[in-house]
């Protein structure tokens, strides 16, 4: 499958309007906050929007990067495949983020990894080189852009430690816990937005063990599970797994 990046132009794409919804968001970005407003305005001519439907390849590992994506609405999948052509989902981009920025600053760069849209998604593609030459004059965004990156270096730390170190089960449980959306008195609800097959890809298990760890989990009282709606009975009870 032909990546979009690499079609001679998009059909459903266009260039940023600046009183469009987009140009807000993106604007309110700490990637693009600190500039000043020409910069961003002038910026902003060099934007394209992008409408994907789900299953679209935007780009593919190995590919050369010539812009990185700010996500206003829908889900990207960042993956790898592995030798014998398992995937492995390493990341899903939500609306309100960016991705492959860091890239922007490697000498003949290219993704590290495939970009999918998991779910519908509007898209903000940014030119490399005007960001680029916009970030030479302007130190207090190269900071932020820094302070990204250490966050996504810590990010992966913290996965690497966790497929290393816990068993599947443990996994799970700070999965959990890390998606947690409401709680109080020793209970809380967690909401799964994510497929449950692409979940089990994130920790690195196969969709049976999962599901068999969340009936497990069940049948011990420790969670009861309606739908995508997980409910902790206790917290104190589920912690001492984590």
């Amino acid at each position: 499958m032909i990546s979009v990046i690499d079609q001679e132009g998009v059909l459903d794409s266009g260039v940023m309007q600046i009183d469009s919804p987009e140009y807000e968001s993106l604007r309110e970005h700490y990637l693009f906050s600190a500039l000043e407003q020409s910069d961003f305005d002038g910026l902003v001519t060099q934007v394209t929007l992008l409408n994907l439907d789900k299953g679209e390849v935007l780009f593919h590992r190995g590919d050369r990067s010539q812009a990185f994506f700010f996500v206003d609405s829908g889900q990207i999948e960042l993956s790898l495949n592995s030798p014998t052509g398992e995937k492995k989902i390493l990341e899903v981009i939500q609306s309100g983020r960016t991705f492959a920025e860091a890239v922007a600053f490697m000498r003949g760069g290219k993704y590290p990894v495939t970009a999918e849209v998991l779910q519908a998604a509007k898209l903000c593609q940014i030119p490399n080189a005007h960001y680029l030459s916009l970030l030479t004059d302007n130190p207090n965004a190269c900071l932020r852009l820094l302070s990204d990156i250490s966050q996504h270096l810590h990010a992966r730390v913290r996965e690497i430690e966790r497929l290393t170190v816990q068993n599947a089960r443990s996994r799970l449980i700070s999965y959990l816990l890390d998606h947690i959306v409401e709680s109080g008195n020793d209970e809380a609800t967690v909401r799964l937005e994510l497929p449950k097959h692409v979940i089990a890809s994130r920790l690195s298990i196969q969709p049976e063990t999962l599901s068999r760890l969340l009936r497990s989990m069940s049948d011990d009282g420790q969670i009861t599970i309606e739908d995508k709606v997980i409910f902790i009975r206790s917290l104190e009870r589920l912690r001492p797994y984590d």
